[in-house]
């Protein structure tokens, strides 16, 4: 009961079980969000190509985007072998660079909520 009252924490092994299913989740995650930006990227390319509509058409189009029945109109079909070479190369590096720093500021994170627990704890007694 004092759980859920938040007046005992949750254990430290809870938060390292957390910490590595949120380390093997993380470039799952990340990699569908990237496919997802691309997406977003050559939808927005696409327009600003097409003859440099102005501010009002962008935000016409925006709106009719917002509704799901036309959703499927406007996404271009990207697969990776679309890419070029270098493409798929600064992909990959991306991803990496932004795994990095995410699994990084994921332990970061985890090592202080840790590390608080147990002051917590030392302090308490």
């Amino acid at each position: 009961m004092n759980f859920l009252t938040f007046e005992s924490f949750i254990s430290i092994d809870v938060m390292i079980v957390f910490y590595y299913l949120g380390s093997f989740l993380m470039p799952i995650a990340l990699w569908i969000s990237l496919f997802w930006v691309i997406k977003k990227y050559a939808f927005l390319e696409k327009i600003y190509r097409s003859d440099k509509k102005s501010l009002f058409v962008m935000l016409i189009i925006w709106l009719i985007r917002k509704i799901k029945f036309f959703d499927k109109y406007f996404y271009e079909k990207l697969k990776w072998r679309n890419f070029s070479f270098s493409q798929k190369i600064k992909f990959v590096l991306l991803f990496i660079a932004l795994l990095f720093m995410f699994e990084l500021f994921w332990r970061l994170i985890f090592e202080y909520l840790i590390a608080f627990m147990q002051m917590h704890e030392a302090l308490s007694t």
